[in-house]
């Protein structure tokens, strides 16, 4: 086996895209060597089913996934199946892998939510830590 990849939620399928700002909800999510800084990317969920998640990508050889922020559902599966979470709010995907290989960032040990989306809805509590508006960028399909 090589070694090992990271899982970057992104939002765009390039090493120069934005790191997106929840795991479940990113509109990409590239598998990167961050040797060769080589990269397959799959479309995320976008807004419908974030549920899926982490157990796809399971057979592709990773052990770190990179995020801006994530909620406890997120958290807790990523961590289930054995995989430190680093959050990079605000980088491209290139200078998070890059910091993240060279070990400048830490792994997170909590949820950067309290809450996870979807819970915020139904329980009618919203998304909690002011996030203002809803979604930014392209509208719905």
């Amino acid at each position: 086996m090589n070694h090992h990849k990271y899982l970057v939620a992104a939002s765009a399928p390039d090493m120069d895209a934005k790191i997106a700002k929840r795991f479940g909800h990113a509109e990409y999510h590239l598998i990167v060597d961050p040797e060769t800084l080589e990269f397959e990317s799959a479309t995320g969920s976008g807004e419908d089913q974030p549920s899926q998640g982490v157990y796809r990508f399971r057979d592709k050889g990773i052990n770190k996934v990179i995020v801006g922020n994530i909620g406890p559902g997120a958290y807790n599966q990523v961590k289930a199946v054995g995989l430190e979470i680093f959050s990079c709010i605000g980088m491209t995907v290139r200078d998070a892998v890059d910091k993240v290989h060279k070990g400048e960032v830490r792994p997170l040990d909590a949820p950067t939510m309290k809450v996870s989306i979807h819970e915020g809805m139904k329980n009618g509590i919203g998304g909690g830590r002011g996030q203002g508006k809803k979604h930014g960028g392209g509208g719905r399909y």
